[in-house]
Order: C-alpha cells, then sequence, then structure tokens
C-alpha cells in the first residue's frame, strides 16, 4: 500500500468517528448549516493534506477540532457581511403542537432552547467556540488556547465573560417572558 493509500484510509476512518463532532464546532462558530457543512469538509481536506503533521501518538479529534476552528473562524471573517445576511433572513424555527397531553412542556423545551440559542448568537464566534470546546467537549484551558491562538489566561477570561453575559442574557430574557405572563393574566380577568 502507498503512502496515500494508507493517508487515505487514516482520514476516512477520522471522518467516519469524527465528522459529527467537527460539524458541531463548526455550527456553534458560524451559526450556518451550510458553512458549517463546508468547513467540515474543508477541515477534512486539510487533515488530508497535512496528514504527515499528525503526531499519531495523540488524540485525532483535537487535532481536528483545532483544524475545523481555524478554518471556521477564518470563513466567518471572509464572509462576515454574507454570514450576517443569512442570520437576519432568519432560520426556520421548531414549532411544537398547541394542544394534546404534554404540549405545554414542549413548548417551554423549544422556548428555552430557543432562548438559549439566541443568547449564544449574541456572542461573538471565538467566543462560541470557547463555551463549545469547553463545556461540549471538556477541553481544558491550554488545549482551547491552542486552537484559538491565544493565552489560557485569556480564555479563563473568555469564557468567564461569556458565562456572565449569558446569565445576563437568559435573567433578561426570563423577566420578559414573566411580564408578558404577567399582561396575558391580567387581560383574561
Amino acid at each position: 500500500m502507498t503512502d496515500d493509500q494508507l493517508r487515505l484510509e487514516a482520514v476516512e476512518r477520522a471522518y467516519r468517528d469524527h465528522a459529527d463532532d467537527v460539524y458541531r464546532v463548526a455550527y456553534a462558530i458560524l451559526r450556518d448549516p451550510d458553512g458549517a457543512m463546508d468547513a467540515t469538509h474543508d477541515a477534512f481536506a486539510q487533515a488530508f493534506r497535512r496528514w504527515e503533521q499528525y503526531d499519531t501518538n495523540r488524540p485525532v479529534r483535537p487535532w481536528l477540532h483545532g483544524i475545523v476552528s481555524h478554518l471556521a473562524l477564518d470563513a466567518l471573517r471572509r464572509r462576515h457581511v454574507r454570514v450576517r445576511a443569512i442570520d437576519a433572513l432568519g432560520r426556520v424555527q421548531s414549532v411544537a403542537p398547541t394542544v394534546g397531553p404534554g404540549s405545554e412542556e414542549m413548548v417551554r423545551h423549544v422556548t428555552d432552547r430557543d432562548l438559549v440559542d439566541e443568547a449564544l448568537g449574541s456572542l461573538k464566534p471565538d467566543v462560541r467556540a470557547a463555551l463549545v470546546l469547553r463545556h461540549y467537549y471538556g477541553y481544558d484551558y491550554a488545549e482551547i488556547a491552542g486552537f484559538l491562538k491565544t493565552s489560557p489566561g485569556n480564555v479563563g477570561s473568555i469564557l468567564s465573560r461569556a458565562h456572565r453575559t449569558l446569565r445576563d442574557h437568559l435573567t433578561a430574557a426570563s423577566r420578559s417572558a414573566s411580564a408578558d405572563d404577567d399582561i396575558a393574566r391580567d387581560a383574561s380577568r
């Protein structure tokens, strides 16, 4: 077997095992399903081209996450105006049924998910990336710093500010929802 065939086999195996994870990181940064798919594809293409740089004594997933983080952030910088236009047009929202058993719980779940999605969308892409890499994949500050080309101390600061911003955003949304409920109750009397 030639080196190219071995490399192709290794990258195909990495794709089968990690494509979903790589896509999640890309989507968390880009907030655009098509852009995330493109970044995922580009990450594996780059992994194929740079396979000799991969240290086989280390896990492949963090290496792939580093590649896709850089690609997604670069894509966002290049397509800033285009991505903003897509976001402005809106995404299709899930609609829960309004009748039937458990429908109130489903509506609350969709509403909570949408509030968190909106709060995450208000953050800068590198901040979203740090949050996803830390809380979804469990990377430590040093690993995230390597992916985002910053220092571990800066990652701690980024995450601390992001947590505060998310808390503030979700608290304000919760207060607004409570006020709307109070108005609706008063109007029904």
